[in-house]
C-alpha cells in the first residue's frame, strides 16, 4: 500500500543475516564459536532442554511467511486499512502452537536435536476485490419535441366519397420507456395507419386549442407525437469546473488456513553439522479449489518422506558449536509469499571452522536446498465500463419564443408548399398526393428544440477473484557473513501453468557497502507472475562524530507483465523505475532522508518524483516517521505520511502497535477542455502484533 522506494537496507534475507549477527543472546547453547578440540564433559546422553535453553536462532523456522521460536506461544497479528475512498480492510492472522519437543542426544562423537510442533493457523485472504473509477462529466443534452397532424378528406383511389382520412402514421413516444439513465426512449405506441379513414368527429376535435390527437376517450388517434429528451449531448465547457473524478475500492474476504507439523533434526559432528527439517500440512481450501491436482498435493504432503541430513560418528569429538550460518541459509529459502505451505523438505550443511572467527566474513558459509508444496492465490480479472446521464436542471427550449404551434387549413404555410408520396407496395408504384387537392385540409404542426444541464457519468470497473491452485517449488541458497545468493524454480498449477526460474544475489560489506541483484523468468506472465529484473547498490559511511551518511541507487524493470484490460492507476504501477536516495542519521536518533524517482508507466510516459523523509528512534520501543512528497507527475503516489510504532514493553514478543495516515493522489490526466482530473484518498493504517 505504502509508496515503494529505494530504502538504504538489505534485501529480506540479509536483514535476517544482519540481525542473527548482531544478536547478543544467541551465545547460549550452540553459536558460532572459535575451535574447540574436545567437546565439553557429557553427564546425560539424552536430554530435554526447556524452550529457554534453547538458543531461538537455532529453533527459528518460518511458517506461510510467519517467524516462529520454539517455546514461543501464540501469535496473533491485525491489519486494519480505512480510507475515504475504499471499503474498510481488515486482515486477522493467529497461529497456535498445539505441542512442542524438543529431544537432544548427545555423545563425544555425535550431537542430534529433534525438534517438534504441531501448530494450528488462521487467517483472512483476499476472495474478491474490486476497484470502481467514477467519472463525471459536465454535458449539455439536446432533444426536440415533434408534433404533426395532417386530416382531411380521403384523396386515394379506393377511398369512398364524403370519408376522412389521416395524412400520417399514428406513432408516439412511451413515456414510461424512457430509459432513465440515457434519456433515449425504448418504444413507441402506434396507433392508425397512413390512409386509414377515420370518423369526421376525430377530424373536428382536432381544432380545439391546442395540438390534439382525436376525441377524448375516443378509440381514434391520429398524426405524430414525438418528445425526445436526449438526440445527442456534448461536453460543456462553461460548466467544465464541475467535471471530476472518483476511485473507490471494495473487498470480500475469507478465512482460510491449515495444520501443520514441523519437525528439524539438527546433527553435529567434529568437521560440520546439518539440518534437516519437513513441514506437512493440511490446507483448508475452498470447496471449487478441491481439483485433482489439489487432492493430489494434500495427499503427497503426508505421503513424501521427511527430509533427512544423517552424519556418521567421526574419530574425535563432536563440536557443539555450530555456525549460525546454517540456521540462516534454512530460513533465507525462498518460499512463495502469500501462500499456505502443504509439504516442505529441506537439508542444508555447514563446515566448522578451522580458525578462529574473528569477523562475520570469516564464518563458513552453508547450503541449504529444498522442495515445497503448497498453494499460491492466483487471479481471474474481469473488467466492465457503463454510463449513465444524470439530469441536474430543468429542459429548456432553444427557440427564441418556446415551443413552435401552428394549426389551420389549406392557407396554411405548409398545405400549399407539401406534398405526401404514397407507395403501392403491390404495383410498386410512387403516387404523390398534394395537400392543397385535399379536402376539408386541417393541419397542425409544433416543434421545439431543447438543452438540459446534465452530468454524464463514465464507470469503469476491475474485479479480480482470487483462487489458491497447487505450487511447485525447488529452493536452494548459499548463506555466508556477508551474503546471499539464491536460486529457485518452479511453476504455478493454474488453468495455464505457469513455470518460473529465479536467482538473486545480496552482498553486505563490513565496510558498509551492499548490493542486490535479482532476475526471474515466467513462461505464461500474467499481472501477478511476471518476468523482472531488480538491482540496488548502497553504500553507508560511519562519520567521526557517530553519525551515519548513506547513499545509494536502486532500478526495477518488469519485462513481461500482462497488460491492464483497461487503463488503471495504482500505485507503483511501472514497468520501469530508478529511484536514487541519500540518508542522514545523528547520534541522536534522528534521520532524514530524500529521495528522486524516474519511472515509466505501462502507456509509455515517463514522469517523476521527489520525496523527504524523517525519522526518530526515541527508543527500542518508540519511533516516529513521516514523509511528504512535494513535487510529482506520476498516475499515483503519496503526497504526505506520517506514522509511529510503539512497543509496550522492552520485552521480546510484547504487543506492539503501529499507526499511519497517508495521502494518496490519483492523476487521470486532463479533460479535454484542459481542467484536471485528479482524486486524493486520505487512509489510516492500524496494526497490531502480539505473542501470548
Amino acid at each position: 500500500m505504502f509508496l515503494q522506494r529505494l530504502t538504504l537496507t538489505l534485501s529480506v534475507s540479509a536483514l535476517a543475516l544482519a540481525a542473527s549477527l548482531a544478536r547478543a543472546d544467541d551465545k547460549a547453547v550452540i553459536v558460532e564459536g572459535t575451535v574447540e578440540k574436545t567437546a565439553p564433559t557429557v553427564t546425560a546422553p539424552e536430554r530435554n532442554p526447556a524452550s529457554g535453553r534453547v538458543v531461538p536462532l537455532t529453533g527459528r523456522f518460518v511458517l506461510n511467511d510467519e517467524y516462529f521460536d520454539y517455546g514461543q506461544g501464540p501469535k496473533f497479528s491485525a491489519l486494519s486499512l480505512a480510507g475515504s475512498s475504499r471499503e474498510w480492510d481488515l486482515e486477522i492472522s493467529g497461529t497456535h502452537p498445539i505441542h512442542q519437543s524438543v529431544h537432544e542426544t548427545v555423545s563425544e562423537q555425535l550431537y542430534l536435536r529433534e525438534q517438534e510442533g504441531w501448530y494450528f493457523q488462521l487467517r483472512n485472504v483476499d476472495r474478491r476485490r474490486t476497484t470502481k473509477v467514477t467519472r463525471r462529466e459536465a454535458v449539455d443534452i439536446y432533444g426536440f419535441q415533434l408534433d404533426l397532424t395532417v386530416t382531411g378528406g380521403c384523396f386515394f383511389p379506393e377511398s369512398a366519397p364524403g370519408t376522412y382520412c389521416t395524412y400520417t402514421p399514428s406513432v408516439a413516444v412511451d413515456p414510461d420507456s424512457i430509459n432513465p439513465d440515457t434519456l433515449i426512449p425504448g418504444a413507441f405506441i402506434f396507433g392508425e395507419d397512413t390512409g386509414a379513414v377515420i370518423s369526421q368527429e376525430t377530424h373536428e376535435a382536432l381544432k380545439a386549442e391546442g395540438f390534439q390527437r382525436g376525441l377524448d376517450g375516443g378509440d381514434e388517434t391520429v398524426g405524430v407525437s414525438l418528445s425526445v429528451p436526449n438526440s445527442g449531448y456534448e461536453a460543456s465547457e462553461s460548466r467544465s469546473n464541475l467535471n471530476s473524478v472518483e476511485r473507490y475500492e471494495s473487498v470480500d474476504k475469507r478465512i482460510m488456513g491449515g495444520l501443520y507439523k514441523f519437525r528439524q533434526v539438527l546433527s553435529s559432528n567434529s568437521t560440520m553439522a546439518s539440518l534437516a527439517r519437513t513441514t506437512r500440512g493440511l490446507v483448508f481450501l475452498d470447496a471449487n479449489e478441491w481439483t485433482d491436482k489439489a487432492a493430489a498435493t494434500q495427499l503427497l504432503a503426508w505421503l513424501l518422506p521427511s527430509a533427512r541430513a544423517p552424519l556418521q560418528a567421526t574419530d574425535r569429538n563432536a563440536r557443539l558449536s555450530i555456525g549460525n550460518n546454517l540456521f540462516l541459509a534454512a530460513n533465507n529459502t525462498r518460499l512463495p509469499a502469500d501462500s499456505f505451505t502443504a509439504y516442505h523438505a529441506g537439508v542444508g550443511y555447514v563446515d566448522h571452522p578451522k580458525k578462529r572467527v574473528r569477523s562475520a566474513a570469516d564464518t563458513p558459509r552453508s547450503v541449504f536446498n529444498s522442495f515445497w508444496m503448497g498453494f499460491s492465490p492466483v487471479r481471474d480479472i474481469t473488467t466492465g465500463s457503463s454510463s449513465r446521464l444524470q439530469v441536474t436542471g430543468p429542459r429548456e427550449s432553444l427557440l427564441e419564443n418556446g415551443y413552435a404551434f401552428s394549426q389551420g387549413g389549406i392557407d396554411t404555410a405548409l398545405a400549399s408548399e407539401t406534398a405526401i408520396y404514397v407507395v403501392d407496395q403491390i404495383s410498386e408504384q410512387i403516387a404523390q398526393i398534394e395537400l392543397a387537392n385535399i379536402d376539408d385540409l386541417f393541419i397542425q404542426s409544433g416543434l421545439d428544440l431543447t438543452r438540459q444541464d446534465a452530468m454524464a457519468i463514465y464507470t469503469t470497473t476491475e474485479e479480480s477473484r482470487y483462487k489458491y491452485v497447487p505450487h511447485l517449488a525447488f529452493s536452494g541458497n548459499v548463506t555466508s557473513g556477508t551474503s546471499v545468493s539464491r536460486y529457485y524454480a518452479g511453476a504455478i498449477l493454474g488453468d495455464e501453468t505457469n513455470a518460473y526460474v529465479g536467482f538473486d544475489h545480496s552482498y553486505t560489506g563490513l565496510n558498509g557497502f551492499s548490493f542486490y541483484l535479482l532476475g526471474e523468468h515466467y513462461t505464461h506472465p500474467d499481472r501477478d507472475y511476471f518476468s523482472k529484473v531488480e538491482a540496488r547498490i548502497s553504500k553507508a559511511v560511519q562519520l567521526r562524530n557517530g553519525a551515519k551518511l548513506s547513499f545509494g541507487v536502486s532500478a526495477a524493470e518488469e519485462l513481461d507483465r500482462a497488460p491492464a484490460q483497461q487503463e488503471s492507476v495504482t500505485l507503483n504501477d511501472n514497468d520501469r523505475t530508478l529511484d536514487v536516495a541519500m540518508s542522514y542519521r545523528t547520534p541522536k536518533g534522528l534521520t532524514y532522508s530524500l529521495s528522486h524517482r524516474l519511472v515509466q508507466a505501462e502507456d509509455g510516459d515517463d514522469a517523476e518524483s521527489t520525496s523527504v523523509g524523517f525519522s526518530y528512534r526515541a527508543s527500542d520501543d518508540w519511533s516516529f516517521t513521516a514523509q511528504i512528497t512535494p513535487t510529482s507527475t506520476e498516475d499515483a503516489y503519496i503526497a504526505a505520511r506520517a506514522g509511529f510504532s510503539w512497543r509496550q514493553s522492552g520485552r521480546p514478543g510484547s504487543p506492539v502497535l503501529g499507526v499511519q495516515w497517508a495521502s494518496i493522489r490519483y492523476d487521470y490526466g486532463e479533460d479535454q477542455f484542459g481542467n484536471d482530473l485528479r482524486d486524493r484518498e486520505d487512509t489510516l493504517l492500524v496494526s497490531y502484533k502480539m505473542s501470548f
